[in-house]
């Protein structure tokens, strides 16, 4: 019951679009990511992108120290939001894509494992692609998981914030339960991605989009 901030960035082009919903890490919504070119690329390439402002949602700003509980209410909170996308005008009904990043991209992973393996009793709409950058699953989602869409994992290997070993981990749970999923570890990069990186995980996710989400 409380109000949150979502942004939307349209593509130039008139008509329906597909929404991908950005989910930002523990840096917040107006953290440099900002300056990555990634809201431009997904308009750029006939996308709507959502960036909801989820701390909102629980009155507070993740800490390292921050619990299960907290997390599951990010969750919950953008299980609402994924709703709130799809009802709104010019965003095309049949399904939604997830990016997030490092805190986020836990997040967009413990949604989809949970709408994919057990949906809530009010379930997001269908989510078509996901794409998680120097993330990793939450625990709890990956002893539960059964199924989920298809993944795209973005990962630095110098990385000393979330380790490669996360993105690797995941790689080894999407390959038990046969899961579609690509993944590219950016040798000389660390929680985050700068020049040729960059622009190759900006090119990388809008050619996974249109694979998936069309």
């Amino acid at each position: 019951n409380k109000s949150i901030t979502i942004e939307r960035f349209d593509p130039k082009t008139a008509g329906s679009h597909p929404a991908v919903m950005v989910v930002h890490g523990g840096g917040g919504a107006q953290g440099d990511w900002r300056k990555s070119g990634l809201l431009e690329a997904l308009t750029g390439a006939g996308y709507i992108a959502f960036v909801p402002h989820y701390f909102e949602g629980t009155g507070g700003d993740w800490t390292r120290s921050a619990n299960t509980d907290q997390m599951i209410a990010y969750i919950r909170t953008l299980n609402d939001a994924a709703r709130y996308v799809a009802e709104q005008p010019g965003v095309q009904k049949d399904g939604i894509g997830l990016i997030g990043f490092s805190l986020g991209g836990y997040i967009v992973l413990g949604l989809t494992e949970e709408e994919s393996s057990h949906p809530p009793p009010r379930p997001s709409p269908a989510i078509k692609a996901v794409i998680e950058m120097y993330g990793g699953m939450p625990e709890f989602a990956a002893e539960r998981m059964t199924t989920m869409p298809p993944v795209l994992i973005l990962h630095g290997q110098d990385d000393d914030v979330v380790p490669v070993s996360n993105a690797l981990d995941l790689e080894k749970l999407l390959q038990k339960k046969a899961v579609p999923y690509e993944i590219k570890v950016y040798p000389h990069q660390g929680h985050g991605f700068d020049g040729d990186a960059l622009a190759d995980a900006n090119l990388r996710m809008v050619e996974f989009l249109k694979a998936h989400l069309r």
